[in-house]
């Protein structure tokens, strides 16, 4: 019994012994493995959330570029304590504005680094995980004057995460590529991406003005009547035209907060704007406000990709936009146009010829300027037809009938087989703004303004307006405003 107890007692003491030895044994770190302790909680690498970041140094596929930090005051509300922030310029280009929202997310990934695993301990195997030649080299220092060296290497085979290292620390992490992945973009996406500023909501816009090597004659619009048209936006070139006030305002106020995603160069040079197709702009867009807040865009030709360039001609950074970043490439002037065809301002006309079924009626209108008993000018207008006063209130109604014809979408490329309806020339000083209608064997009417083939229009319609014609002249009949049914 005593012999059987010994034995007993000598095998516990065995394998009480084993169990430490091997619980030392496993406890030993190893020299070349794969560890992944608790994938739950990630190791930290790097911790400087406290600090600001003065000066950061990143080399990746785009080159070499420095990051400089300078602090400025910013009062946020009148009644409040001013707000320290800080901006960075890149060394080289500091004269171009930076990306406040991109180099903030970079000096955060600077600031703290963290792995999700431990991957090799020895420090003897870089070149497996693409770190003795890293892809992205990143040093930074901080306010407190610390430094630090990162780099980062090959992407793992299950596209987890990025192999990193740190200087002073021989071990290979992984890393969650989202969290460090502004060291890998192109430097030239640190820049600012607005083209332009802000519209107040008092501005108005003044003018538009399209040019460049891509239109033959600009495009040119004005607000205001321009003592011929009866429109708020008025276009004299390519063709005199009325335009559409809602289609022009939102053309112009697209330009304003007018972002872009990419940047294909700063700080341009004369050698950028010719690479880039901008040195002669295929789209020169011009466009001015009540408040002199007015932008000039310079639009490069589309590469058989479909992309452009663009660039604010006041700033230095040029962008590429592809086809759904930028949408008024080729703007034509039809694309303004409101729907009348013909919109005279009759009270503005020195004389009037019309011509309809064979007959052409001469008018001339007359202005008497004349104060009344409070000192306020009237004007009385009179018009006259082979040298007797005529019904001013007829020619009036007249045109406003005219005005009345719509635009349609069917533009005929010429006038082959039409013959001339009807004509209307209102002279206005030395110049003359003229309507013609021709007509086919198929009763297809057609409008030409001043020379310019519009549209097809509505023969029905125009028939009962250019009947009206021989009223105009009569003392004793009314013309009738024709309208169109809704």
């Amino acid at each position: 019994m005593k012999k059987n107890t010994k034995i007993i007692i000598a095998i516990s003491s065995v394998v009480v012994v084993l169990g430490i030895a091997l619980g030392v044994i496993l406890a030993q770190p190893s020299e070349d493995t794969s560890e992944k302790g608790n994938e739950n909680a990630d190791i930290i690498l790097l911790d400087k959330s406290a600090c600001d970041v003065d000066d950061v140094t990143i080399k990746n596929t785009s080159g070499e570029y420095q990051l400089l930090g300078y602090k400025y005051s910013e009062q946020v509300k009148a009644d409040e304590n001013e707000e320290i922030s800080i901006v960075y310029t890149m060394q080289g280009y500091e004269n171009t504005l930076m990306s406040k929202y991109m180099t903030d997310n970079l000096v955060k990934e600077c600031q703290t680094v963290a792995a999700t695993r431990l991957i090799d301990k020895s420090g003897k195997k870089y070149s497996d995980y693409g770190l003795d030649k890293p892809s992205v080299e990143v040093k930074v220092i901080y306010s407190d004057t610390s430094k630090v060296n990162m780099y980062f290497g090959n992407e793992a085979p299950d596209k987890s995460g990025v192999y990193c290292r740190i200087d002073g620390n021989k071990n290979v992490y992984l890393v969650n590529s989202a969290t460090v992945d502004m060291f890998f973009i192109d430097k030239l996406q640190l820049f600012d991406k607005s083209l332009t500023g802000e519209l107040s909501d008092s501005e108005n816009i003044t003018s538009v003005e399209i040019g460049g090597s891509g239109y033959e004659k600009p495009i040119v619009i004005s607000e205001g009547k321009d003592g011929i048209i009866d429109g708020k936006y008025c276009m004299s070139s390519p063709f005199r035209e009325e335009c559409d006030s809602t289609k022009t305002v939102g053309f112009a106020t697209d330009f304003y907060s007018f972002t872009l995603s990419t940047v294909a160069a700063a700080e341009v040079t004369a050698e950028d704007m010719k690479k880039f197709g901008l040195a002669e702009p295929y789209m020169d867009i011009k466009i001015s406000t009540d408040e002199e807040n007015d932008i000039n865009i310079l639009v490069s030709e589309r590469d058989s990709e479909g992309n452009c360039y663009v660039m604010n001609k006041e700033g230095n950074i040029i962008y590429k936009a592809d086809e759904d970043e930028f949408k008024h490439y080729n703007k034509t002037y039809r694309e303004f146009l409101g729907s009348a065809i013909y919109s005279p301002d009759i009270s503005k006309a020195d004389s009037a010829e019309i011509f309809y079924q064979d007959t052409v009626y001469d008018y001339s209108i007359k202005r008497e300027y004349q104060l009344n008993d409070l000192y306020e000018e009237n004007i009385i207008t009179s018009m006259y037809y082979n040298g007797t006063e005529a019904d001013y209130t007829n020619m009036m109604r007249f045109t406003t009938s005219l005005s009345n014809v719509e635009r349609t979408e069917e533009i005929p490329e010429n006038l082959n087989g039409y013959n001339k309806i009807f004509y209307i020339r209102l002279t206005f000083g030395e110049t003359d703004y003229m309507l013609e209608f021709y007509r086919n064997k198929e009763n297809k009417t057609v409008a030409v303004v001043d020379g310019n083939i519009e549209c097809t229009v509505d023969t029905e319609f125009v028939q009962k307006v250019i009947e009206q014609t021989e009223k105009v002249s009569s003392q004793n009949s009314a013309v009738e405003t024709v309208k169109k049914d809704s």
